[in-house]
């Protein structure tokens, strides 16, 4: 059941709309639940696969204003109940060679959102960062308030605007909602990912590139329980809190390579092992105890899902070629610390 506000529907501004995640969860959104939220969303289609999803996405409750964050306050509205800020550079080599760019829409960006927030009046903050603000853990889970440890540029940009966020929340007095999401797997991401881009590799006959040895760990969810936590949050209204969202399946990033190259039918020498990145965080693991609690569960199978997605890739072509032409390109600088 999702929660009203003073008005028959909810009022968001979605920012990142046309993102892997946000792209998502507005598809989520409206299927499920399509009388109940009118959403204004921000993106200002920074990449082809943006661009095209935009051109996919139509609904009457629905608007799209193309707009960097930083620059959020050019954006008139009224009646806003929620920000939810998926808006961010999320790919952790290319935060190696550039990490001012990684700061300047992850951290100055969220304190534009904030500010926003702020002079007008909106309720509800919802900002996802990511479990990599916590570092590596061999063994362990982190809890919500265990201590940050980011190793990247790009987790360490995630975590200073986590900090923001709770110095928003005791400065300003704003109600401020944290989410940690693991992994997010599904169809829409974009070429430069490790699961699209060893799924791309194989469409286009090369091999699949691996770090290492393969053995750093990943906790994997799938975008659409990433959405129904949001949905989840929202209805029950908890305020100024943290969530960790993830789930109990993990997978070294060989195994993964394996499965993809087994539902592919493809000879696993089709695997490659490439000099490893600088900084290669082993393992990522937060307890989910807090938002199961609630009542939310993941519900996707890794490998049903996994088929599904290779499927996908194959039938959209369309949609990916311009960007894995450009990952290709990028792909070249992440061997060495040279800019």
């Amino acid at each position: 059941m999702v929660v009203y506000y003073y008005h028959s529907f909810v009022q968001i501004i979605v920012t990142g709309c046309f993102g892997f995640i946000g792209f998502n969860f507005i598809n989520y959104l409206f299927s499920n639940y399509s009388n109940d939220f009118k959403v204004l969303g921000v993106d200002n289609l920074n990449n082809n696969c943006s661009s095209i999803n935009k051109k996919l996405f139509n609904n009457k409750n629905f608007k799209h204003v193309n707009l960097d964050i930083n620059d959020i306050d050019q954006l008139e509205s009224k009646n806003i109940d929620i920000i939810i800020n998926f808006a961010a550079q999320s790919h952790v080599d290319n935060s190696i060679f550039n990490p001012k760019e990684f700061a300047h829409t992850n951290v100055q960006g969220v304190i534009s959102l904030l500010n926003y927030t702020k002079s007008n009046k909106i309720k509800k903050f919802i900002h996802m960062s990511t479990d990599e603000v916590f570092g590596s853990s061999s063994v362990n889970k982190f809890k919500e308030n265990d201590k940050f440890n980011p190793a990247s540029p790009y987790s360490a940009s995630k975590a200073s605007a986590e900090h923001f966020c709770k110095a928003f929340r005791k400065t300003y007095d704003q109600n401020i909602l944290i989410l940690r999401p693991c992994n997010n797997y599904g169809i829409f991401q974009q070429p430069e990912k490790l699961i699209p881009f060893s799924i791309l590799n194989t469409i286009k006959g090369g091999n699949i590139e691996i770090y290492g040895e393969g053995k750093n760990v990943r906790n994997w969810i799938h975008v659409n329980d990433t959405s129904d936590a949001i949905i989840k949050l929202i209805s029950e209204s908890p305020e100024n809190e943290e969530f960790n969202i993830s789930t109990d399946y993990f997978l070294d990033n060989l195994s993964l390579a394996e499965k993809i190259i087994n539902f592919s039918n493809l000879p696993k020498e089709k695997i490659t092992f490439v000099k490893d990145r600088p900084g290669h965080d082993f393992r990522y693991a937060t307890d989910n105890t807090k938002i199961k609690k609630m009542g939310w569960k993941p519900k996707y199978d890794f490998d049903e899902s996994l088929v599904e997605i290779i499927d996908w890739y194959k039938s959209n072509t369309k949609w990916w070629s311009a960007e894995y032409e450009k990952t290709l390109k990028n792909r070249k600088k992440r061997f060495t610390l040279d800019t």
